[in-house]
């Protein structure tokens, strides 16, 4: 086991080496005698620069941008592709179509090689193609030996641009998601997860489950989803990443020839914009046969591309991001043994995610966990108490886990693929460190009086019956009902 874990950091170094970020050593002068400190603490190495690779940006005449990395230390090549075609496009009516034309466009093969057929090519060749879709994008991934890159895009140019959509593979698809949605009940977390969406977002897309409404699913025909794919997956709403074991001219020219004839879309890149409901600053109670309670509490929150990213990327590292070195952490879990689970996060979506603290704790821990927690959000929202040791070791931290997101070729050229569908700068990578660096504890108050909104805190608690009389500790509960136990392939049982 030993001699794994070092083979494995080994391999890990040297994947770091050839990106061109450099690992700190002792005595970096030839020469020089190693410094051996006394204790690690001391341990004090020279300042590295960080330059990770950059991909090239290529836009093709039919609008489709692509990021090339090549790299021939592997024979492989790795392509990420991001659509503007996820469940953020849906109507109320629509929802779930999104996620179940991404499904059957991969299952389904295409109208020139049957689902079957294209499933046999791509084991025998060991590759893997897929395609999901998610609440700002559909996400594509393709994985292919270098030798076998023509078979690989033509299959890939085949889905996007000739998806057969058979009925087998759409109730296949369409069963798998209801009992999805039937099975989310088992599960608190999953529960709470799209309960409190539906509280902050409310009818707007981010409301919704991904995954879709009984109701839409079984609705929805071979029809819709052609209409769907049609519609939003269109090359000029496309970034794709490719990095490996190929040149850029040759792969240029096999793009061109498989994708040269996807059609552009006149369709405007408009989405709905999210508006706060009435259910923030209110409290909410599911009730469960459980011996455990799950908590959420949290309000709207930022773009991903939002201007003050980095500092409330500090601020939430304090909070509950940071692990063991969090106040929720440390003070709900360690101090006070109120909870398991005690994290926060500032979602990063599209338009505005959410700001969110989760806990889960015994029954008998429910309301002072919750108190706790609340009490501590609303301390930091102050900014007041944060210290400059509190901002220097989340700098520390962040800065040491930059480095591990460019692993791979493949990574770095899909970081720069993101930053462009996210709306970032392009600079954003390369200055990063510089940015981070210059955060200081003025601009972790200012974005902690700025981002948090104590008055706004939406509760949600999920937790066995025995725990609703004291609730009122916190406040007035309003209850939300589940239904369960449905056979959600049966229409008739579908509310």
């Amino acid at each position: 086991m030993k001699h794994g874990l070092i083979a494995s950091l080994c391999g890990r170094t040297r994947r770091l080496m050839a990106l061109g970020i450099l690992i700190p050593a002792f005595a970096l002068a030839q020469g020089e005698d190693p410094v051996r400190p006394d204790r690690p603490e001391q341990i004090r190495f020279p300042e590295q620069q960080f330059h990770p690779p950059k991909p090239e940006r290529v836009v093709l005449k039919n609008g489709l941008v692509v990021y090339l990395l090549p790299d021939p230390m592997i024979p492989q090549i790795r392509l990420s592709g991001l659509i503007h075609a996820g469940s953020l496009r849906e109507t109320a009516k629509e929802s779930g179509l999104a996620g179940l034309t991404a499904e059957v466009l991969r299952l389904g093969g295409s109208t020139i090689t049957p689902a079957t057929e294209m499933n046999r090519l791509l084991e025998y060749a060991g590759a893997d193609l897929e395609a999901g879709a998610q609440r700002d994008y559909v996400a594509l991934s393709l994985r292919v030996l270098s030798k076998d890159r023509d078979l690989g895009i033509r299959l890939l140019g085949e889905i996007l641009l000739h998806p057969a959509f058979p009925e087998d593979k759409l109730n296949q698809r369409r069963a798998e998601a209801l009992e999805e949605l039937r099975r989310q009940n088992d599960d608190p977390s999953e529960i709470t997860r799209r309960e409190f969406r539906k509280l902050l977002f409310g009818d707007h897309p981010y409301g919704r489950d991904p995954l879709g409404a009984p109701e839409t699913l079984l609705a929805f025909t071979r029809e819709d989803l052609v209409r769907w794919h049609e519609r939003w997956w269109r090359p000029n709403f496309t970034i794709f990443s490719v990095a490996g074991d190929f040149t850029r001219d040759e792969m240029l020219a096999l793009l061109e020839k498989e994708l040269g004839a996807w059609a552009k879309s006149d369709h405007p890149e408009t989405y709905p914009p999210v508006a706060p409901t009435a259910n923030l600053g209110k409290r909410f109670f599911i009730e469960k046969d459980l011996n455990q309670s799950t908590v959420r509490i949290g309000h709207l929150g930022v773009p991903r591309n939002s201007a003050d990213k980095v500092p409330i990327e500090v601020l939430n590292f304090i909070l509950g991001g940071g692990g063991f070195s969090s106040r929720l952490f440390n003070k709900v879990r360690n101090e006070s043994g109120y909870a398991y689970t005690a994290v926060s996060e500032f979602e990063e979506s599209l338009l505005r995610g959410q700001f969110l603290a989760f806990l889960q704790t015994q029954t008998a821990n429910t309301v002072k966990a919750a108190a706790l927690a609340k009490e501590i959000i609303e301390t930091v929202a102050k900014g007041d108490d944060l210290t400059e040791g509190e901002v220097a070791l989340a700098k520390e931290s962040k800065l040491n886990d930059f480095v591990f997101k460019f692993e791979t070729p493949a990574d770095v050229a899909r970081q720069y693929a993101q930053l462009e569908y996210f709306g970032l700068p392009p600079d954003y990578l390369e200055t990063y460190r510089e940015r981070l660096a210059g955060v200081t504890l003025q601009d972790v108050r200012r974005v902690a009086r700025e981002y948090l909104k104590p008055s706004e805190l939406t509760i949600l608690i999920l937790g066995n019956p025995s725990v609703r009389g004291s609730l009122e500790e916190l406040g007035e509960f309003s209850e939300i009902e589940l239904t369960e136990g449905k056979d959600l392939s049966d229409p008739e049982s579908v509310p």
